[in-house]
C-alpha cells in the first residue's frame, strides 16, 4: 500500500497535469476564459487539500508574479506571442498565469524531492520549461515570435533561473514534513 505522502504526490501531479492540458487545450480551442476558470478550480482544490493554505498561497503568489514578469519579458522581446485571451498585448494571458500557479503548487508536494537541489532544479527547469512551451505552441495555444532555437534557449534559461528562485521560496514557505500530505490522506 502507498503512504499518504505518495498518494499526495500522485494527486498533486495529477492536478497539475490535468490543469496543464485544460489551460493549454482550452486556450488553443478558443476558450481561454473557460480554461482559466477550470484551471483556477484545480488550484482552489489544491488549496482546500493542503494543511496551511496561507503558507502555500505565498509560494503560489510568488509563482504568479514570476510568471507575469518572465512571460512578460518573452512577449516584449518577441520570443512568445499569445494571440488568445490576453488583457493587453504586452501581458501574458490569464490562462498561462494560472499555469504558473499550478506549477508552483507542485513544489512542496510532487516536486518536493527537488527541495535544496538547485543545480538539478536549474537543469530540469531549463529543459522542461522549454519543452512545455514548445508543446503549447504545437497545440496552438501560443506562437514563437522568433526562430525556434533562440526562442527555446531564452525560455529555457529563464525557466532555469526562475526555478532556482521558486525552489528558494519553496524552502522558506515549506510546511513541516508531517504536513506534506493532503488532508484527505490522513490515516484514520
Amino acid at each position: 500500500m502507498f503512504s499518504a505522502q505518495t498518494w499526495t504526490s500522485l494527486l498533486n501531479y495529477g492536478l497539475f497535469q490535468v490543469g496543464w492540458f485544460v489551460c493549454v487545450l482550452g486556450a488553443a480551442a478558443g476558450y481561454p476564459w473557460l480554461a482559466t476558470a477550470a484551471g483556477l478550480l484545480l488550484v482552489l482544490a489544491h488549496l482546500i487539500l493542503v494543511r496551511n493554505a496561507a503558507r502555500e498561497s505565498l509560494l503560489l503568489l510568488t509563482g504568479l508574479l514570476l510568471g507575469l514578469v518572465v512571460d512578460g519579458v518573452h512577449i516584449r522581446t518577441g520570443v512568445l506571442d499569445f494571440p488568445i485571451g490576453s488583457f493587453h498585448p504586452a501581458l501574458p494571458p490569464a490562462w498561462i498565469l494560472v499555469l504558473w500557479l499550478q506549477f508552483a503548487m507542485t513544489l512542496h508536494y510532487s516536486l518536493g524531492w527537488l527541495s535544496g537541489r538547485y543545480c538539478l532544479g536549474a537543469l530540469l527547469g531549463s529543459v522542461s520549461g522549454g519543452l512545455a512551451y514548445w508543446a503549447g505552441v504545437r497545440f496552438g495555444a501560443a506562437a514563437f515570435g522568433a526562430e525556434l532555437v533562440p526562442s527555446l534557449v531564452q525560455i529555457g534559461l529563464s525557466w532555469g533561473l526562475t526555478l532556482l528562485i521558486l525552489l528558494k521560496v519553496s524552502l522558506l514557505t515549506a510546511p513541516p514534513n508531517k504536513a506534506r500530505t493532503y488532508r484527505c490522506f490522513d490515516e484514520k
